[in-house]
């Protein structure tokens, strides 16, 4: 828990420091992933991001999503994390994104930490394709939660302000799924 309210007190600070210096300002995202695991039971999970441009090459960001098994049980994740970004051509753009975050089950909490390195490629003004590879772990490794997760999506801005995403991701490791999401997200 300490781990997370550190996340939390960062975001926040970076968020005051750069206040002069935005892009454009703060943006929500709202998902909804199916996922198939090859394990166990499927779920369902529903996540929320609240995050910050602070800068044209850095976000900072907090998610929390909730899983929802077919077995009934469920657990919660609240993460946060900073993007960086950096344009390789007009079209093409990389991205790191590192975080800590904390699970919350029935059964123990813990604390976890991950990386994911990507690019997004604008086809044109309104679509996007992105790809990347999240890797990730827990801080105690008996939790099982040691995986790489291969992600794609392809986006399209609706306005300036909103844009919708639809997503495939392959998770291999501890866990073994496939997960097909849908994505809305506010900019303001």
């Amino acid at each position: 828990m300490k781990k997370i309210l550190l996340a939390v007190l960062l975001t926040t600070s970076l968020s005051v420091i750069a206040e002069e210096q935005t892009k454009k300002g703060y943006y929500v995202g709202l998902k909804l992933t199916h996922e198939d695991n090859k394990n166990g039971s499927d779920a369902d999970k529903w996540g929320m991001t609240f995050g910050k441009h602070l800068y044209k090459w850095l976000d900072a960001e907090i998610y929390t999503r909730t899983k929802d098994k077919d077995t009934g049980s469920n657990d919660t994740k609240l993460e946060g994390a900073v993007i960086g970004k950096y344009k390789l051509t007009d079209s093409l753009s990389a991205y790191t994104r590192a975080g800590i975050g904390n699970k919350y089950t029935r059964n123990e909490d813990y604390g976890y930490w991950t990386i994911e390195p990507g690019l997004k490629y604008k086809l044109n003004d309104d679509w996007s394709i992105k790809t990347g590879v999240r890797f990730r772990d827990a801080f105690q490794t008996d939790h099982n939660a040691n995986d790489t997760t291969y992600k794609t999506s392809l986006g399209y801005k609706i306005t300036d302000e909103t844009s919708v995403d639809m997503g495939y991701a392959l998770k291999r490791g501890d866990s073994k799924t496939e997960e097909v999401s849908f994505g809305l997200k506010f900019e303001f």
